[in-house]
């Protein structure tokens, strides 16, 4: 019922923090899948992009009141390298579902008149280093640093939210990819074009843009 969204008005008891669930994904290795660009994604990818398919069938499912136009928005997963057991434990990981919360459901701005496509990438860098710009943090994947990085799933939401002319997921992930081709970020490995999703972490290259610009 809560996933499906029937519940509306929780109770204390009902309340998100205090209900937790958990995807694991089976042994089998899937099937061979491939990015937009031909890329061949790693079964783990393969595995995480199928997890953002799960929710988005969740959101779909979702019950609706009678007249109710809005499109809900599709529930989180986040991903771990942690086992069950210890993942809802996990101080960092339960930091990052109070954030997703806190923020609430993707929603364009009101007064969203900005268009990225009149904006240049030394624009682009500055909006995304705004207060509410994309966030970027160290993150670490598999006990690896990566600084100073933001992931796909979330520089799609920000295009999404800020632009006027970026109404769905699907116009920010082609944005996304362009704007790697044009040097403004880059994939951390070096290896992988721009997906929508918690897949690819990027790293900002915009520090030559930020210094000679602003």
């Amino acid at each position: 019922m809560l996933i499906v969204g029937y519940e509306n008005n929780l109770t204390e008891t009902l309340r998100y923090w205090r209900t937790r669930y958990v995807v694991i994904p089976s042994e089998t290795p899937p099937p061979p899948h491939f990015a937009k660009s031909g890329e061949r994604l790693s079964d783990e990818e393969v595995r995480l992009l199928g997890t953002d398919k799960l929710a988005e069938l969740f959101a779909k499912a979702r019950w609706q009141k009678p007249g109710e136009t809005e499109v809900p928005p599709a529930p989180r997963f986040l991903p771990t390298w942690l086992e069950p057991s210890t993942c809802v434990l996990d101080e960092n990981l339960m930091a990052q579902v109070d954030e997703i919360h806190e923020t609430g459901p993707l929603r364009k701005k009101t007064r969203s008149d900005r268009l990225i496509q009149d904006m240049g990438l030394s624009l682009v860098a500055k909006a995304m280093r705004e207060d509410d710009g994309v966030p970027i943090k160290d993150r670490v994947w598999h006990r690896r640093l990566y600084p100073d990085t933001f992931t796909g799933y979330e520089f799609v939401s920000w295009l999404v939210r800020e632009f006027k002319d970026v109404s769905t997921r699907e116009q920010g992930a082609e944005w996304g990819s362009k704007l790697q081709e044009q040097g403004l970020f880059e994939h951390c490995k070096g290896n992988h074009g721009f997906l929508d999703g918690y897949v690819f972490p990027i790293q900002s290259t915009w520090d030559a843009l930020t210094q000679t610009s602003f």
